[in-house]
This record gives C-alpha cells, structure tokens and sequence, in this order.
C-alpha cells in the first residue's frame, strides 16, 4: 500500500512512524531529515496542489494524509476527490475553521457553545476602542489574526502600548481582526476524528505554547506536550456529552461535510467550559503524544473518518504517559540560525521526531525554529519527564534550547478535615453569618498543595507531612482532579510573591526528613469551597477572606508547570542621571515618584552632595538615605526644633506653663544651648540625674539596643543564696501602620521587632505585654470605611499574629489590653513592650576597629519588608491596602527563637563587641550603624530566592536576623557555635578605617557613601508650635453615683471581660510568671502588672521584674496634658499596687500621634510630654527609653493623642501581691483628691505610695487595685467576679480617680477610708444588681469578637487494673535524660530545669536541619544519646510553628526515622527507659504510635489522635485535671482522690479516640489524666495517656512549668510529681 503524507514537520514524521508497516510505501512531501528513514521524501512544497495530484496519480498512491492546515485551506482534499484519490482531510469549506477566526466565532455562538465575548472588526476605530475598553475591565485582551496564522496568530495583550502597536500590525496583514475577552483558566488541547455523523475523541493532550518555562515569552508552535491531560481529563466526559454533540448538529444544518480531525482548543475555568478555536488538521506537538496512548492502527481510523465509517471504530486507548519535548534553535520564534550538525549520543531511548531538519552529506543540519521531538512513553509521567530530558543532554547542536518544565512534574493534592473534626469550617460559617449577615448553606475549607517531586515522594508525604489519617481527608492524583472538577463555587487564596510562608517552609523542612530531593517544592494555597451564595455575596467574603497586602484570589483550575524559580542575579541599579541638576520642582516631582518619606530640605542636601561628589546617584544610594532619615529609624518628628507660643486662659493652662517653666529651668541648670525639641522632655531628666550622680543604674554605651540597667538579682543555688549582677533591659515598639494593612504580619513582627532590640543588646526576653488600640470593633462590616480593612478584622488578626509569634518564640505574655477610639480608625495602634535580662559579664559592648568582621546570623533576605521604615513614617491612605504589600512581613519566630538560644550561651554573648537587628532598614542599616567604615558584600548576604536587585538586598527588613560584629580571629568558634545552634551564618562585612559605607556585589560598587553625610540625619528641621488651650475634663472633674448604668457600662467595649483575647497567649512558657495576666477562682480577674522571675540558667531566682502601663484615650483627647501626667501616674500606681516601692522604678514612653502638619498639631504631643515630665521630674523616675509613631491620619480622621508610660522596677518575689479580692478582709479607699486645675498634690499621693506600700508589707493590705480610666465600680466588680459578691456605697461610680487605691484590708487605718464589705451578692449604694445579668455581660459580651469555649464536664471512666513494673530493672543513681529541642520547640530550659530539681542528669540535643548534612548529623547524635540514656522527653512548643497544617510532623518524621525509632526500642528494652511527651511532644507520641501502641507506625484512620481544640484558637489557661491511675512509673504515689491544678496552653489538644480504642485503653488501664472540665473538647475529657506498659507517657498539661512563688493569683496550682517518680523509678531508694 503506498501512503503520501504531506507535511515536514514532526506530526507528519510521528504519523508516519505510526503508520509503517513492512506491506506500506511511505512518501513524504517534502518530508525533513528523519522522514528519510522511514520512507521517501519527495521534493513537493506543501501548497503545490497540482504536483502533489500529479504525483498521487502517477506513483498509485492509495491513500494520502495532510498534515498541516495550508493544503487543507487550498482546498486540497477537493482536488483529490476529484481526481478519485483518497485523502484525509477536511475539505474547502470545512477548512474555513482554520481560516478565518470570525467564521469559528460566529458557528460556536450560533450553536449555544460556549466562547468568550468577541468583536470581528474590519474598522480600525472600532477595534482599538473595543479592546480598550476589555482591557481597562480584565487587565488583559486577546487579538486574533482573522486567517491562518500557522499556530502563531494569538497575541494576550495587557499593555495599552503594546495594544495599539498589535492591532496597527494585524491590521497592516490582513485588513480585519477578532478582538476576543481574555478568559482566565487552564488550556486543553483535543483532536476529535469526526466523519459529520459521528466524533471520536481522542486523548486529551496539554500543550505548551509559551517559548519560555512558567508559560512566558512570545507564543511558538508549541514548545511541548504531553497526555493524557491530567488536569482536563475529569472534564473529558461533560465536553463529549454537552459540547461534542452541538459540533456535529452544527455541521449537519450548515451542510458541512467535515471528515477529519477538528482540534478544539478549550479554556476551563470555574466559570465554566470555554471553546477558544476550531484547528482543521492534527496538532503539532499534540500529535506526537496522542498517538503514543492508541492502540489501534492510526490508518485505519484515517481510512474510517475519510470513508464516513467511524460509527464502526472502537478506539483502543492504553494506560501510557506520554510526554514531549521540542528541542528549538535558540532565537526562535524570532531569528534564529540555521545549518547546524545534529549529533546523536548513544543510549537514547525517547523516540526522536525530526521537525526542523534537513540532511546534506550525511548529515543532520537544523533547518528550522523547532528542530526535534523527543517523545517518551512510560508508566508514570515520572519516568516518562526523566527520559526525554536525560536524552534532551545527549542530542547535540549549537544553540539548541528547550524548556525545563515540559510535562506535569507538578502534582496537586487537596487535604480536608473530615466533617466530625472540621470546626474550622463551622466555626467561619458562623464567623460570616455574625460579620456580613450572609447565612451559607456550606463552607468547606481544603489546603491545596501544589508539590513538583516524584510520585514516589508524594506518596511518602501524604500521610506523614501533608495530613494524619484519624482526622483528614486526602485528594491526590487523579482524585484530587475530580475533586476539583466537581466544586462549586470557590475562593482560591494564596500569598503573595515573596512572602513568608511558614506552612510551605514547614512542608519543605519536614519533607527533608524522609525523602531524598534536592530540588522538592511547594506552593499552598487555601481553598474555600461556598454553597448558598449569590455572585454578590461572594464578592463580599472574598473581601473578608484575603488581605490584598499578603494575599491574592488566584484560580481554582490551572496546574502550574513548575514552581522553579529563576536563578538568574539581578544588577539593576538605576543612576538618576540629571540628578545633580535637578531644581526644587524637579526634586519634588522626583520625592513623589519614588514615593520617598524625605522632605525637600533632605533631597536637597541630597543632591548638594552628589554634586559635590561629581556623580549622579543610583537607586540603592537614594533608598538607603530614604530609609537611614526616615522618622523611624532616626526620630526625625522629635528631634525637629520647635518655636513654642504660649498663652494661658484657664487654671489648667498655667498648669502647663508651670511645668514647662520647669523644664526650661532645668535647661538652664544643664547648661543646654540647643533649640527645644520633643526629643529633649523624654531626656532631660536622665541628664539632669546623670548630672547629679543619682542615676548609677543606667547603662551608659554607644551602642543602644534597649532600655537597660543594672540591677541586683538574688540567686538561691544549693540552698544558699547570693546578689548577682545583671542587666534588665525594656523595650516597647508599635507596628502601627503594617498591622492596620495587615493585621496578622503586622501584629506578630511588632513583637518580632520588640523583641529584637533588647536580643541584640544580648539579653534573654523573657515576658511581654501588648497594648492595642481600635475603632468599634462590633460595628457592622459594611460601614468599613473604603481603603480600611473592618476593625474586628484587624483585631482579631492582629491577635492572632501577636499571640502566635510570641507562643511559638516561648515568649510569656504576662498582660494584655485593648483600648477602643474612634480615632483609632485612622491608623490601628498595635504595641508591644518586653522585658529581657541578662548576666552583666555576659554583655560586652566594645568599639569596632579595622579588620573586625560582620556575621549575619539567622533568616534569609527576601522581597517583604522592604519599605518598611518609610512605610511606617507615612501617613495611611485610601490606596495603602493595594500598594504597601512589601512592606509587611510574616516573622520566622521559631529562627529567632534560635538566635535567642544563641545569645543566652556566655561562650557566644562574650564574643560579641557590638550587634545590630534587621529590623527598619535592613542591610544598610543593621550593618551600616555598627562602624563608620565598613564594606558590606551583598553577594554574600542569603536570600530566599534569586532576582533581588541591590537595593531590595540593602534594604529588605526582618526580625529573625542579626548583624553580629566580632574580631575577626574569633570567627571560626562563632560560626561553629551558631552551628551548633542550627544557625545560617555568614561573613558579610568587614570595618575599615575610611570613614565610608561601600556596598559591592562581587567586584562591582554598588553604593559608597560618606558616614560624615549620613549622619547627618537629613536637613535640620524646625516648627512654630501654637499651644493650645486646655480646660479640666468633665470626665475628671464629674461624677455618677447610678448603680442601674453599670448594666449598660459591665458589657461596653472598655470594661467588658477581654478573657476570650488574653487566653490567645501563652501566659505560663519560661516558668516565671508571678502574676498570670488572668488570676482568681474563674481565672476573670486581670493582672495590672506584669511580673515574672528574672530568668538564671542555674539555681533559682528570687527578684521579680515588673512591668506597668498608664494611659487613658479619653482623657488623652480632652487633655494633652493630663493624659501624659497621669500615664506616668497609672503607670507607677500599679507597680506600686502589686507590692513595688518607689526605689529604681523606670520609665519608657510610646507615643503615637496624628501626622505633625500645622503648629496646632504640634501641641498635642507637646503638652503631653510637659504633662509627663512633670510628674518624672517630682518623683525624679526618669522616661529612659521611647519610641514614636507620628503618622496617625487617614483622610479627617486622627488618632487620639497617645502617650503611653511603661513603668519598669525589680521587687523581691516574696513581697508581689495580686489585685483579685478575695472576700477576706474589708473594701476601702486610699484617695488623693483632685486639685483645682486637674491635677494631684504630689507630696499627698507619695505619702499614700508609702503608706500602701508600708501596709503591703505588714501584711494588712490583701489586695491592692489602681483606680483606671473604667473607674471605681467597673474596677472592683473585674477583681471580685468569679471569687466574692461585694457592698460598696460611694458617690463616684464610674469617673477616673488616678492615683487612688481601692484595697482589700484587714484592719483599718486613718489613710484607708471604707467604703463597703464584701457579701454574697452585689449591692451598690443601696441597689441589689443582677449578678448573673452582669456575670453574662461581662464574660460574653465579647464573644463575637473573640470566640469562648464551652467547658464540658467529666463523666467518670472506670479503668481495669493490671499488673505493671515499677522499679526499673536496670537502676541508677542519677538517671541520663535527654531532650530534644527541633525547631520550634520552646520549652526544653523549662522540662530540663524541672528535670534537674527532680534529681536526673537533663540534658537537651539541639536537632539541626539547614541542610542534608546537618540532618545526617543530628539523626546519628540524637541515636547516640537515646542509647545512652534512661529518660527520653519531647517537650513542648510548635513544631515548625504547628505545620504543615498540623501540629508535631517534623517531629513524629524524626522519631519514625530507621534509626531513631530502633534507638527508641533500645532505650526501652535494653535501658529499661522511659519517654515522655508535654504538649508538642505528646502530638509526636500520639503521631507515631508510641502512644497507645508503644512502638512506631503510621496511624490509621481509627487511631487515636490530636486535633485543633473546637474552637479553633489557641487556649492558654489553668484546669483541673483528676489522675485515674497510680500504677506505672510516672504516677505511683499519686492521689487519685486529688485535683491537680496545672496550666495549658495549645491549639491543637483535643485528643479524639473512637469507642473501640477507649474501650482498649480502659482495659489496660492507659488513661493518665482527664479535665474536670474540658476546654479543648477533648473525647472523654482524656488530657493524657499511657503506653501498654505505662513506661511512655504523654500529656498535654504543662507540669514542668510549676514552681514555688509562681502564679500567684491563681489559687491552689499543683501538680502530680511525675518527673520525681521518673528519677525514682530507676534509683534503689528513693529521696
């Protein structure tokens, strides 16, 4: 049989290959350089339509196939007919198809097949404006070129120049075009053999058009293909039951006569199924694949569709994976060169289709654009991709190029809670209802992972990574496609580019564990499938659902071809030439454009330099001086000179004249020439003490991390006790502005960045507050006021990042409060302020000299943060949520958790001269502020991911890195120290002498700049100041004496109970909180203090630090001046109240104040810092520390004046008492009275300190409150709800009485006036109030705000007894325990300190995995260590910050580790050991079998387990817990009749068991412990369990956090002496 196939390319070389036959003649016209081999190339041109006829007739050819679409266009396959020849191919009028787009648009929308909306214009006018108005709607547009175009004629336009440029073009060809709207989805690519009665389709196929990887560049041909297509194949059946049929109905009632192949090019999105364009002839690539997955003879199919018999063919499709990959001649689709020798390397496997060849002299030479295919056909597409690139290496040409991402190497899974587990889901449907009113049928809520690895890989990571049996649902493969296919309607997001993504970062880190790939991947999204709302509705929760500053909508549909990035350095750096000519226009013209935070005095001085210099500036210079002046980074608001004008007109006004002829008074003592600035009131009164030698405490040095002084701390080791030197260092920071455009980065790097700065001055944080600041947080989502996110949103996220920063860290929170403003709507105040401590010989602060080195230490460098120093000293606007997103972070808490390890080691602080944190201005600044001469490296700094230009190196921020400078002779022990840490480390700078900051990247200068100009700090900047006048509040100078209005005032914003909120944070981690911020019977009465322990390494401490806060908004907008006074005030009244005297009390300011743009505006922070001063310099307590935010304006809306006073001291542990009334003694008042003017008599408010603090300490004084801004009533019922009714009869119920104590007495005094007793109901001058009215007010109030729990009550569980060992067979004195610190892991100083005191040898191995080798390293030391040891514990915290999605992987895939689990099983059976799990550790028992099964497995989907707590968020509080066994090593001796108070604090501690496995459990008698009442929702109320044996013990109760002078608000804390009865177990005798 002679065969012709017309055609050169490799279709027709695919075609033919399929089509040979020993009985078949092949001719191809004219064929390539591998058509030769199997048949005979004739040399005919494809459009040769007579000589082609000629030659059939002449050489008896039998049958003749055409290939590409111009013969078929000519109307080939009618000659043939008419000279009696078979041919495949469609005819003339069916070729129309191809030919003409409009022609293809028009029968699709004729015959109801779905296509985008078009415009088929021969008018240049009407087509310019119709795409004009597309692409102002979609961003994007389709032109089309109206004729044949050879694959080429599509053009995807999102540039109006460019637009216009297109359509001239398309016009100039052909005189027409079709405009169509671009439609948004993923392609699909299917030939179909139709004989007009019936349509076979074939295997759906994926074509990739794009010249460059990730589907960019200019399309081509077709640069790859491969089939089935996996993404399209679930939507194969609906095309051929729905859309097939219409085609063919089409063709029968417009008598065409179409046999051959249609190829229909689909687009799929949510939206639907869309036909894009009809193609007349097979596709090339698509071909090449398709073929590879048919059984049957491809002649026969062609004969069957020519003959119109295809009703008779039963297509036979295998199970194959084919793929293939186009190798192109570099420069195509534009120019490329030609005549290149092909060589062929042995042990090619792929099939080798030649497209673009020709042969001369025996040889292969390119000829063509698209030169070969390789196409490779296996099982998996797996094998398949390996192939063809392995032989892509061994084809050779000059300039061969091809893409890298060729074939579906990227898998997509879905995970889903199952229903039972899926309180997430419930929880947002009812979050929705409650925000935007809209009641969904459902919401589900899926993670997708898109993950580039073999399928062998995925498979290992589909139930060890990516979800756990017991409660998840898992889609992969072909079902996740289904499941896809099958959703409704979706909202798809994903962060942005560049931002941190910690369950991607945890999906990576715990895959390392137990595969083996280098280049693994993965990008995760969150899937939100809704049912029940209308397209408005969903408009409306995608707006609630995705912050356009961290995250974007981004398609349901569309598999990305790789999640490669590109490696390739970037150089950029833009020089300004012009520059040093600019005039005042052009400079103002360019701070707008480059949307710079300078004034026009700064870019003066700017370019006066440059000029100076005789160069023009480039981009990194411009933007690191932006950043180096920015308000942030150098105060530039209060250190601006002011010109102040007062005139007074009330009582209150001189007040203030006479505090600040005070000021100016001690001016003139100091002998201070220079001109009056904010900066100068916060500072004067350390001077003026510094002066006077009675400031001794404070640390003086160059190098200022923080608030810091030294103090005594008293250390009890051994029984004997000793006064040891350190530092106490403060630091309060707000993130105003990044937590108003993004709430959860915002909020969590506003801790990050607090905590950083006394970190850097190598201090040990240990306890933290937060202060916030919001508008009406209840009001209705729909009066979010435009370019604002809506309040409750931002609160409640805002507490989500905070908390979860300082949970995962192991930060305690030791107090928090919100304050509610109207103001507060212009810009959210977020604040933070922590506590840190180190041993003062550990802390050396020493100068630079040459040839020093700069270490940086810790997280990489990526795009987010950058901007965000002159961010934040801007102004909000409408536009800041769509164009700010770069400058939010998401913080890496557990990499700065490791920095805190680091710095807490003496053998690396001692090291350190001098250290800087990454926080505003990055590199530059960091490292640039360390020395006035250093040349910084940006090549050497570590990034996230290639393509950052110079500056977004230089300038990039995060709170998770360190600039480190050490001599350079202690480099190689500090770098093995941060090692040993599981630190990156590297050497990127070094100090010179020559008074220069020189940036280079390799050889090359990047930026060199004088230090003599940048510090400078900009142009010298001066104001008039207009102070205005003030009169005495009402609020102060009023009163109520209403019980009835507390009703109302119990359930307002400001008193309501903020317990729901404060339980987010984890109060109790570094087991040194004295005062937990919630304390009483119910655990509802707040902290005014913080205090906690200052932390020692060995021994025990026994001085408290304190912390206090003072500031009302109220009284701050209606008195300037009285809000700063009685900041200072409140702040040291609650030092005072909790049991602190006046001695060593510090100061540290946070003000935050509308934009400073009129001489009005001026005053406000002015009268404020007089009112302070007044108050600092009487008591001589001097403000030593303070940060400013001065860009609270958005639109007319300001902030209210803020002016918080953070007041710091140290008291002896023993001397703390707590606010809550215990119903013990008597109710009375410790008054100082308002003056006149509004203020206090000083001498009588010091006297009652000292009285108050004298009774304290006597002992008469129980209970101690500060009077707040809430007043007298709200305050005493916050203290006494939940512990004792009380009587009170007074005259002012609810105004302000700072400076006044209520106290809770035994014996009176002449300075405590009584005012009532406690009782057992609430009855207020003489009115008995509800209490279970106020009860429900006060605790529920908030609710919808901050989601409650609801407690579930213990019903009793009778365990079997068995018989059990409990003395160790193999005792020892002092058994070895180790544990284990991963990343993440946050409790291990506390399990080790308990540990120690219970008589073991603790010691902690630190798990490293910054690479392949580290891993190796720590798996072979922690195996070494368990064989060695009797105790192993995992203790508690967030392995890698609880993901991926899902607490404790990365630790359950260490312990199921060959190795680890075989040295478990040694430790067990061969030491007789024992292993506890707390927390964190208890999820890795539970994960891996040890618990119940006592040995290592991968859990079922009937194990038991731990999930998220119902409802949803994290819980940090005390319960009471009843032990139901006293037979295994962890438990003998303990009271089961007794209930143990312990503290919790976890997401993820809801222990779910099925009534089988319970039923186990009780049997073998291995329920340890249960809640008396659960808060997680826990099965069974079950807190902790035991293996078979009772030698494994998990438990999600933090035991090892309790210690004696803990906790002392919160009454009867004990626990069960597990970790005395694990040392026990192994000695002969016990202690």
């Amino acid at each position: 049989m002679n065969i012709l196939i017309i055609g050169s390319g490799g279709r027709e070389h695919a075609l033919g290959k399929e089509i040979s036959a020993n009985d078949r003649k092949i001719y191809f016209a004219p064929g390539n350089g591998g058509t030769s081999a199997i048949g005979e190339n004739i040399d005919i041109e494809v459009g040769d339509t007579k000589k082609l006829v000629d030659f059939a007739k002449n050489n008896d050819i039998d049958f003749t196939i055409v290939g590409p679409e111009l013969p078929l266009c000519q109307g080939i396959v009618d000659e043939f007919e008419k000279n009696n020849l078979k041919i495949f191919g469609v005819n003339k009028k069916a070729s129309k198809f191809e030919s003409s787009k409009g022609f293809t648009k028009e029968f699709l929308n004729k015959y109801g097949i779905k296509t985008a909306a078009y415009l088929k214009s021969e008018s240049k006018d009407q087509a310019n404006s119709y795409a004009r108005n597309i692409l102002e709607r979609n961003g994007k547009v389709v032109l089309k070129r109206d004729g044949l175009a050879f694959g080429k004629g599509v053009s995807i336009i999102d540039d109006e120049r460019e637009l216009s440029k297109s359509i001239e073009d398309i016009f100039s060809k052909d005189g027409k075009i079709v405009i169509e709207e671009y439609i948004d989805g993923f392609e699909m690519s299917l030939l179909c053999l139709t004989d007009s009665q019936n349509i076979i389709p074939l295997p759906t196929s994926k074509d990739h058009k794009k010249i460059y990887d990730k589907e960019l560049g200019p399309n081509t041909g077709g640069m790859g293909t491969y089939a089935p297509n996996i993404e399209a194949e679930a939507y194969a059946e609906i095309i051929e039951r729905e859309i097939l049929p219409n085609i063919i109905d089409g063709f029968n009632k417009e008598n065409i006569d179409y046999r051959g192949v249609l190829f229909i090019g689909f687009m799929i999105n949510e939206s639907g199924i869309y036909v894009l364009e009809f193609n007349v002839r097979f596709g090339d690539p698509e071909t090449q694949v398709v073929l590879e997955l048919i059984d049957n003879d491809i002649l026969d199919l062609l004969i069957a569709t020519s003959e119109k018999k295809l009703k008779d063919i039963n297509l036979k499709v295998n199970d194959k994976k084919a793929v293939c990959l186009v190798l192109a001649s570099d420069g195509y689709p534009g120019f490329f060169e030609k005549d290149k020798e092909i060589v062929f390397e042995d042990g090619i496997n792929s099939i080798i289709y030649h497209a673009g060849t020709r042969k001369e002299d025996g040889k292969i030479l390119t000829s063509g654009g698209r030169v070969l295919n390789l196409v490779a056909s296996a099982d998996t597409f797996d094998q398949a991709i390996n192939q063809i690139y392995q032989d892509a290496e061994k084809t050779k040409f000059e300039n061969k190029y091809y893409r890298k991402d060729i074939g579906p190497s990227v898998k997509r899974v879905y995970v889903k809670r199952k229903d039972k587990y899926d309180f997430a889901s419930k929880n947002l449907k009812a979050k929705i209802k409650n925000s935007l009113g809209i009641d969904l049928d459902e919401i589900k809520i899926y993670k997708r992972y898109d993950i580039e690895t073999s399928d062998e890989n995925l498979d290992k990571l589909l139930y060890q990574v990516l979800a756990e049996a017991p409660v998840d649902e898992v889609y992969a493969y072909d079902e996740a496609i289904k499941l896809q296919a099958s959703f409704g309607k979706t909202i798809v997001s994903q962060y942005l580019p560049g931002q941190f993504n910690p369950r991607e970062k945890g999906v990576v880190d715990t895959a390392s564990l137990i595969i083996d790939d280098s280049n693994f991947l993965v990008k995760a999204s969150t899937v939100y499938e809704i049912s029940g709302a209308n397209d408005e509705d969903l408009e409306r929760i995608e707006k609630f659902l995705i912050n356009p500053v961290d995250s974007q909508k981004v398609n349901l549909l569309g598999i990305p071809t790789t999640l490669r990035a590109d490696n390739d350095k970037n150089l950029k750096n833009i020089v300004y030439h012009g520059f040093r000519d600019y005039d005042d226009n052009r400079l103002s013209e360019f701070l707008e454009e480059n949307s710079m935070a300078m004034s026009l005095d700064d870019i003066r001085l700017v370019r006066d330099y440059f000029e100076k210099d005789g160069r023009d500036p480039n981009e990194t210079e411009m933007k690191i001086l932006d950043t180096y002046w920015s308000d942030h980074c150098r105060h530039t608001t209060f250190n601006t000179f002011l010109d102040i004008e007062f005139d007074t007109a009330t009582l209150l006004d001189e007040a203030i004249r006479d505090s600040f002829e005070k000021y100016l008074q001690m001016r003139r003592v100091l002998d201070i020439k220079n001109p009056i600035n904010l900066m100068s009131f916060g500072t004067i009164l350390a001077k003026y003490m510094r002066a006077n030698d009675n400031f001794a405490d404070l640390e003086v040095s160059e190098e200022i991390n923080a608030c810091s002084i030294y103090t005594k701390v008293r250390v009890v080791r051994d029984g004997k006790e000793s006064l040891e030197d350190y530092l106490l260092m403060f630091k309060n920071e707000t993130h105003n502005h990044p937590t108003e455009i993004e709430p959860f980065g915002g909020a969590s790097t506003c801790l990050g960045g607090a905590i950083r700065d006394p970190l850097s001055g190598r201090a040990y944080v240990y306890q933290a507050m937060r202060l916030s600041g919001a508008g009406n947080i209840k009001e209705s989502y729909n009066q979010t006021l435009e370019g604002k996110l809506p309040q409750a949103k931002i609160t409640h996220e805002a507490a989500l990042g905070y908390s979860s920063y300082g949970n995962q860290i192991g930060l305690a929170t030791g107090l928090v409060d919100e304050f509610y403003h109207e103001g507060y709507k212009a810009k959210r105040m977020e604040c933070g302020a922590v506590i840190a401590a180190a041993p003062a010989e550990n802390v050396k602060k020493l100068d630079p000299k040459p040839g020093d080195i700069v270490i940086l230490l810790g997280g990489k460098t990526g795009r987010d943060g950058i901007g965000g120093a002159t961010g934040s000293s801007k102004s909000h606007k409408v536009t800041s949520i769509q164009t700010e997103s770069a400058q939010v972070q998401k913080g890496n808490a557990p990499e700065e958790r490791k920095i805190q390890r680091l710095f807490r080691n003496p053998q690396a602080a001692k090291l350190i001269k001098k250290c800087n944190d990454f926080g505003a201005g990055g590199v530059a600044v960091a490292i640039g502020e360390l020395a006035d001469g250093i040349d910084i490296q940006l090549d050497k700094v570590p990034l996230k991911y290639q393509g950052l230009k110079p500056f977004e190196i230089a300038i990039s921020e995060s709170q998770e890195r360190m600039a480190v400078l050490i001599d350079s002779v202690d480099k190689d022990r500090f770098m093995e120290l941060a090692k040993s840490e599981n630190l990156e480390a590297s050497l990127v700078a070094r100090v010179t002498d020559n008074n220069t900051m020189t940036m280079y990247y390799e050889d090359e200068v990047i930026t060199k700049l004088s230090y003599d100009f940048i510090n400078t700090n900009g142009a010298d900047r001066s104001e008039k100041v207009e102070v205005i006048s003030e009169s005495i509040p009402e609020l102060i100078s009023q009163k109520d004496d209403d019980p009835s209005k507390f009703y109302e005032k119990v359930s307002s914003l400001d008193v309501a109970s903020k317990k729901n909120l404060i339980e987010m944070f984890d109060s109790t981690v570094g087991k040194n909180t004295v005062l937990n911020p919630l304390g009483g019977k119910k655990l509802l009465n707040p902290s005014q203090v913080m205090a906690a322990r200052i932390p020692v390494k060995d021994g025990i401490s026994k001085t408290t630090s304190l912390m206090a806060y003072g500031f009302d908004p109220e009284l701050s907008s209606a008195s300037q001046y009285l809000g700063g006074y009685y900041a200072v005030i409140e702040s040291i009244s609650r030092l005072v109240a909790a049991g602190s005297d006046l001695n060593q009390i510090r100061l540290s300011f946070q003000e935050f104040y509308e934009k400073m743009d009129s001489a009005k505006a001026w005053s406000k922070p002015l009268k404020a810092l007089i009112g302070a001063f007044e108050v600092t310099s009487f008591f001589e307590i001097p403000p030593i520390g303070g940060k400013d935010s001065m860009s609270g304006t958005f639109e007319d809306i300001k902030v209210p004046p803020t002016l918080i006073s953070f007041a710091v001291t140290t008291e002896d542990v023993e001397n703390i008492i707590t606010n809550d009334l215990k119903g013990k003694g008597k109710l009375g008042l410790i008054k100082t009275s308002y003056k006149e003017d509004g203020t206090l008599d000083f001498e009588e408010l010091e006297n009652n300190y000292n009285k108050l603090i004298k009774d304290i300490r006597d002992g008469n004084i129980i209970s101690a409150i500060s009077l707040t801004r809430k007043g007298l009533l709200p305050d005493i019922y916050e203290q006494a709800v939940g512990n004792t009714g009380f009587t009170i009869d007074y005259d002012n119920l609810y105004n302000p009485m700072f400076g006044s104590f209520v106290v809770e007495y035994k014996d009176d005094r002449d300075f405590i006036e009584n005012i009532g007793e406690f009782s057992e109901d609430i009855i207020v001058n003489g009115q008995k109030l509800d209490k279970n009215r106020l009860y429900d007010a006060y605790v529920h109030s908030l609710d919808e705000i901050f989601p409650g729990y609801e407690d579930v009550e213990y019903q009793k569980l009778n365990p079997e007894k068995v018989h059990r060992k409990l003395k160790s067979d193999k005792p020892c004195q002092k058994p070895r325990a180790i544990i284990l610190a991963a990343p993440g892991t946050n409790c291990e100083w506390d399990t080790q300190k308990t540990l120690r005191d219970a008589g073991a040898n603790a010691n902690i191995l630190v798990f490293k995995n910054q690479n392949e080798g580290d891993i190796k390293e720590s798996i072979d030391k922690l195996d070494e260590e368990l064989r060695k040891s009797q105790i192993f514990v995992i203790p508690g915290g967030f392995s890698l910050g609880d993901e991926p999605d899902g607490s404790a992987k990365f630790l359950a895939n260490i312990i199921r580790n060959e190795k680890i689990s075989k040295a478990i099983d040694y430790l067990l059976n061969e030491n007789d050991g024992l292993i506890l799990g707390i927390c964190n550790g208890f999820q890795a028992l539970v994960k891996t079998g040890l618990l119940p099964y006592g040995k290592v497995i991968i859990q079922d989907h009937d194990d038991p387990t731990l999930t998220n707590n119902t409802c949803s968020r994290h819980i940090s509080t005390f319960v009471n817990t009843k032990t139901l066994t006293n037979n295994s090593p962890w438990t003998v001796g303990v009271d089961l009749d007794k209930t143990y108070r312990i503290p919790i604090s976890h997401g993820e501690g809801r222990f779910v068991i099925s009534e089988e496995k319970l039923k186990e459990l009780l049997a073998n008698d291995q329920i340890f412990s249960v809640y008396e009442s659960s808060p997680n929702g826990s099965n069974y109320n079950i807190e902790g369990i035991l293996s078979n044996d009772g030698k494994i013990l998990g438990r999600m109760g933090h035991a090892e956090r309790i210690d004696d002078d803990l906790y002392k608000n919160v009454y009867n804390v004990q626990r069960e002496e597990i970790f005395e009865n694990a040392v026990n177990y192994f000695r002969k005798t016990n202690y």
